[in-house]
């Protein structure tokens, strides 16, 4: 039941984080949660038209389900409401660059929340037939699982207005993920066949543990001023570091008192590292040395590096019981996406969607 209980919580926060990308919001009829906790202000209003009949000026209707209308004045409203949130989570750094943009991504959001309110219209009325209702008690659920992804100093509704996500958001979240329950259950869990078969086409790109190094190091650093005379004092006292390490100097205690990396706090220690994540005559010196041997002195644009190898780990293959889990996990939300895309299209052939 515990399990059970911590699965609905992560699919509802996914769907969530969906529904708050779709743009799109409940269109607010069969509420059935009686008293919700206070969610942002900064929500998109409801772009549908309830009545079933089409608005006087169809001139304004961008699409129309089953009779319910989202207008070209509420989409653009919509847009802009959106484009403000997502402006303010740019850094100042990037701000031309997110304006040079706002056409491409005003375009990319017009086109997800017509898909959206195309789907949620669907999908609303489908919850409705079949009497799918949001218990205060699912809603909570809902909040507290979005609550525990967040820091300790951001309040939940501080981050439901920030990212403009409703109440009914919420609601429709929770009748979503019971909708998907019903559809999909436990139809999507891949075979031990389909989890091997998987693996065994992707072992070779995939599951491959990459060839490691621990190693610990002592830097002098190089200023971007340095001169050739500095240079070459700075290149000396790196070397009588590397002669008192060759004549049993202890390496921890060196490189505390000497060298210039934030590592020398830890004896110089860097603890593992691959291929790609280091400057490359120091990766090159890291993984040729022969392991306990004090290396030669290593030139980067960093400065002089003394390179100590304490460990080496060679490339190996990850078992199929290390990974069959996260295997699985993949396999089956892939499955869940596949099948949830089935149904919605199984609602759309069924329905009358006009896009104008």
């Amino acid at each position: 039941m515990k399990n059970t209980i911590s699965k609905f919580r992560i699919a509802v926060f996914v769907v969530i984080i969906f529904v708050l990308v779709s743009g799109c919001t409940d269109n607010g009829k069969n509420k059935d949660a009686s008293s919700l906790p206070a969610a942002g202000q900064n929500r998109i209003d409801n772009p549908v038209s309830g009545s079933g009949a089409p608005d006087a000026n169809t001139g304004d209707i961008v699409v129309s389900v089953n009779g319910n209308n989202f207008t070209n004045s509420a989409l653009k409203d919509a847009i802009n409401k959106r484009m403000k949130i997502i402006k303010a989570k740019i850094p100042p750094d990037r701000q031309k660059e997110f304006d040079d943009k706002k056409t491409e991504i005003e375009e990319n959001l017009r086109n997800q929340m017509i898909e959206g309110f195309i789907s949620k219209t669907l999908l609303s009325e489908e919850f409705a037939k079949r009497n799918i209702l949001a218990s205060n008690q699912d809603i909570k659920i809902a909040l507290d699982t979005v609550a525990s992804y967040l820091p300790p100093d951001k309040k939940l509704n501080d981050y439901l207005k920030e990212n403009g996500v409703s109440n009914e958001d919420i609601i429709f979240a929770v009748k979503l993920n019971k909708f998907k329950s019903m559809e999909i259950g436990q139809k999507a869990k891949p075979t031990q066949k389909e989890i091997s078969k998987f693996y065994n086409e992707n072992r070779e790109t995939n599951f491959t543990e990459m060839e490691s190094v621990h190693i610990r190091h002592i830097l002098v650093a190089l200023g971007k001023d340095d001169s050739d005379k500095v240079k070459a004092q700075k290149k000396e006292k790196a070397e009588n570091l590397r002669k008192q390490l060759l004549n049993g100097g202890n390496f921890a205690e060196l490189a505390k008192k000497n060298s210039d990396c934030p590592s020398k706090e830890f004896g110089g220690d860097l603890s593992y590292i691959k291929r790609g994540q280091m400057a490359k005559a120091f990766e090159n010196a890291a993984f040729s040395q022969k392991k306990d041997a004090i290396g030669p002195v290593i030139k980067t644009e960093f400065g002089y590096h003394i390179i100590q190898v304490i460990d080496h780990k060679p490339a190996k293959k990850v078992t199929l019981d290390k990974v069959k889990d996260k295997i699985s996990s993949l396999l089956e939300q892939k499955k869940k996406a596949e099948m949830f895309n089935a149904v919605l299209k199984k609602l759309r052939d069924k329905a009358k969607v006009v896009i104008y």
